[in-house]
């Protein structure tokens, strides 16, 4: 089992990544399972991004997230004809 802090972390990491439960995108706010939009995060979103945002994982995170960044950029530079 993983020891996961959660106490820590900001809203904005807890958005930052898919919501397990709901399938909300990251940077967009759980829903229930009527359509309505939650109050609060779902707790598995929660421990999802403190899994992410864990010091071990921090290369990989930042990869993710440089690579999510320059991927649709290098795409218009280097599309093959």
């Amino acid at each position: 089992m993983v020891d996961v802090e959660t106490e820590k972390l900001s809203l904005r990491h807890i958005l930052s990544v898919y919501c397990p439960t709901c399938r909300a995108k990251p940077k967009q706010q759980c829903t229930l399972s009527t359509g309505h939009p939650c109050v609060k995060t779902h707790l598995a979103r929660t421990v999802a991004a403190a899994k992410v945002s864990r010091p071990d994982n921090f290369v990989q995170s930042s990869l993710r997230m440089v690579r999510q960044l320059t991927s649709r950029g290098l795409r218009a530079i280097f599309q093959h004809k």
